[in-house]
């Protein structure tokens, strides 16, 4: 019994950091998902203008549009939650509430975009490693003018 310690205890020792490595590289996706659509709520909603959003984030020049989602984090990290220790993984689903959203359509130029606000239902798509990583679709629920 003492022997198989002695060689279980390196073993465990060398194996765990490993373990965290992967935990962490399984985080990437949930990451880069809260980079390209997450802007910070320390501002107003309102003052938020897609030709400075896109830049700042680096957004893709290629898309025709892109969607940022207005609203705490952990809103959005608490949609693939099936319960307090499960994920729902690699499924879409539909949020069961509206958040604020921008819309940004690009115009002619590739650096102009044109704003559209609104509330929406969205429908996220539930990453292989539990996290929100993608949005799938959108269902207008009311225009928000400027």
């Amino acid at each position: 019994m003492a022997s198989s310690l002695k060689v279980l205890g390196p073993l465990l020792a060398l194996l765990f950091p490993l373990c965290g490595l992967l935990v962490h590289s399984q985080n990437v996706s949930w990451r880069e998902f809260v980079k390209q659509h997450h802007p910070s709520t320390n501002w107003e909603f309102s003052k938020y203008k897609c030709s400075d959003l896109m830049r700042e984030r680096g957004v893709s020049k290629d898309e025709n549009y892109h969607i940022f989602v207005y609203t705490v984090w952990h809103n959005i990290e608490h949609i693939c939650i099936r319960n307090w220790r499960d994920h729902y993984r690699n499924v879409y689903i539909w949020a069961p509430y509206p958040f604020k959203t921008l819309k940004c359509y690009r115009k002619n130029s590739k650096n102009n975009y044109k704003d559209y606000k609104s509330y929406s239902y969205i429908e996220f798509h539930c990453g292989m490693n539990g996290f929100v990583d993608d949005i799938e679709d959108m269902q207008l629920l009311e225009d928000i003018s400027n």
